[in-house]
């Protein structure tokens, strides 16, 4: 099964948890696995806490990494150069767990969409397999 869903985000650096989104769109899988993913490259996808001081956290952690205003060669063509270098880091997917109908994750485990240069409409694609 493949399925997408939106995700709009409201500024250039922001954590997201979407793990509810994902979860809606699962129901009716008993157990297997999900490949999340997103279509873009200048965002990622996390499995981690989102706890609010930690979600601030990602970011700006990122951001000193790959500094919005850093000296990117990329930047003379849309001056979102740091943005590309996060989401390599980051990565754009994830393949996780799938038991009654939802993801089989940790206590504090949960969805996070990063994004690096926002704001914008981003697309999440799902694709499952089952037993």
């Amino acid at each position: 099964m493949k399925v997408e869903f939106e995700v709009n985000t409201s500024s250039r650096l922001q954590a997201i948890d979407i793990t509810n989104e994902v979860n809606d769109r699962l129901k009716g899988i008993e157990d297997g696995v999900v490949l999340l993913y997103v279509k873009h490259t200048t965002c990622g996808l996390i499995v981690n806490e989102a706890e609010e001081g930690l979600m601030s956290d990602y970011v700006k952690w990122l951001g000193r990494v790959f500094p919005i205003n850093g000296d990117y060669l990329h930047n003379r063509i849309d001056n979102n150069g740091h943005a590309h270098l996060s989401s390599a880091i980051v990565g754009n997917s994830r393949l996780l767990p799938v038991s009654n109908g939802k993801l089989d994750l940790g206590t504090w485990q949960r969805v996070i969409l990063l994004e690096f240069d926002g704001p914008r409409r981003r697309v999440i694609g799902l694709k499952t397999a089952m037993k």
